[in-house]
């Protein structure tokens, strides 16, 4: 089980408004300070979309536009999109995270706590 003290920051952040995929890269080097952090980030992103905490997408005129795909789908397609800019989303990766109905009750849970 993964501690939600990682992902709690971009779960509030989501409260607000869609997080770009950095927020969750930036978490899991922080956890993991050695070049073991990506596979960290693909367990954490694993998690969030099992346990239907957030959807990944990208954003287009209309607003958020979610991948479709089962967890595994996903999460090999925010790989594939990472590897493509080096890890480096800022240059340019269309990954951005919103939460679900489920992070949101969790993202209000962890303030409470």
């Amino acid at each position: 089980m993964i501690d939600e003290r990682v992902y709690a920051d971009v779960l509030i952040e989501g409260l607000d408004d869609w997080v770009p995929i950095d927020q969750l890269l930036w978490a899991a080097r922080e956890r993991v300070k050695d070049p073991s952090w990506r596979e960290f980030f693909t367990e954490l992103l694993h998690f969030l979309l099992a346990h239907d905490l957030i959807r990944i997408g990208e954003l287009a005129e209309e607003g958020f536009s979610p991948w479709g795909g089962a967890a595994d789908e996903v999460v090999r397609l925010v790989v594939e999109d990472l590897k493509g800019h080096s890890w480096e989303p800022a240059l340019g990766s269309r990954a951005w995270i919103a939460n679900t109905e489920a992070g949101d009750a969790a993202a209000r849970s962890l303030i409470d706590s």
